[in-house]
């Protein structure tokens, strides 16, 4: 979450108590850099769970306002933003026992929307919600349920929202979660927005995550209407780079000149620091990129490759699924 610079995270199946929750939140390492937004279902605490971790270091955790709708499966949360503007966020964890269950699920959000006054409208709608509308969204093609599909989209569009990655990508296969039984894959993890929140969005993206969870995580960057462009910020040496042999043994001789042209005192002293620390960064960033190049190089390979065979037209279902695993 922080190496990545994400402000704002939706997980499911939590299995978070109150108390839990709790102990992360005034835990010494995490409360000064997360605030973690759980619902937790009373009547099954082992099971469900939905939570919104706030990254402290990018977003305004005072004034968060949350409504906890449907217990362990959908936490309603608003955000102080860029000025009086707020973000507001609805993230789900639909039933995926059954389509009986996943319907009635959508069905109970719409009723509660309609008949709850104060709720205020999310910018974002996002989750893991068990179900697909189209079949190009699961591997191999099928349809879902028409019943739960329906309750699905008649509750999207009761909030005015799309979904931002299939907007952005109408045609591309993609998924995010390969099921148990290994023979099938689905994109059952959606960012849905609404239409002014989709015109500030970039960079809508899938990525793998390890060892972390069997979901790949969709990721998209929003910024608020009318805010000033932001960079990256100063460059910072990455810290694994300390246990690096060549780095360090130039960062040590590096050192020991700037010392003897101090002591020498041949020329201004803020030039000559003002040299070393350019010298540093420099061959900072080229052991980086050697160091983790050839290893990033060969991931995007893959991912390119992988992105080719899900989209590769000459190719059948089964084909494309077994080259993608």
């Amino acid at each position: 979450m922080f190496e990545k610079r994400i402000g704002v995270l939706a997980v499911g199946e939590t299995h978070l108590s109150a108390e839990q929750t709790e102990e992360i939140n005034t835990n010494l390492v995490f409360k000064a850099r997360m605030h973690v937004l759980s619902s937790t279902d009373p009547n099954e605490p082992n099971k469900k769970g939905i939570a919104i971790a706030l990254n402290k270091q990018l977003t305004n955790v005072e004034g968060v306002k949350t409504w906890r709708l449907i217990p362990g499966r959908a936490i309603l949360v608003q955000i102080p933003w860029h000025g009086k503007l707020t973000l507001t966020i609805l993230a789900v964890y639909a039933p995926a026992e059954s389509m009986t269950a996943n319907r009635l699920f959508w069905e109970e959000l719409y009723r509660i929307w309609m008949s709850e006054g104060n709720l205020p409208v999310p910018d974002m709608f996002l989750g893991d919600t068990n179900i697909v509308e189209e079949p190009i969204d699961r591997l191999p093609h099928r349809a879902d349920d028409t019943g739960a599909v329906y309750a699905f989209t008649r509750f999207k569009r009761l909030l005015g929202m799309k979904d931002g990655w299939r907007a952005t990508n109408p045609d591309e296969k993609a998924y995010t979660y390969i099921h148990t039984t290994g023979d099938s894959m689905s994109r059952i993890d959606r960012i849905n927005v609404s239409e002014d929140c989709f015109r500030t969005c970039r960079d809508w993206d899938i990525q793998d995550m390890g060892d972390l969870t069997d979901h790949q995580m969709v990721s998209v960057e929003v910024s608020a209407p009318g805010a000033p462009y932001v960079g990256k910020g100063r460059y910072a040496i990455p810290l694994y780079l300390i246990k690096d042999k060549k780095f360090m043994e130039f960062a040590v001789n590096e050192g020991s000149k700037l010392e003897d042209s101090l002591e020498n005192q041949r020329e201004d002293i803020q030039v000559l620091w003002k040299e070393y620390k350019e010298n540093i960064c420099t061959f900072a960033r080229k052991r980086a990129k050697e160091s983790v190049g050839a290893l990033e190089q060969a991931k995007l390979k893959l991912q390119r490759q992988k992105k080719a065979t899900l989209n590769d037209g000459s190719k059948t279902q089964k084909d494309d699924y077994q080259d993608s695993v």
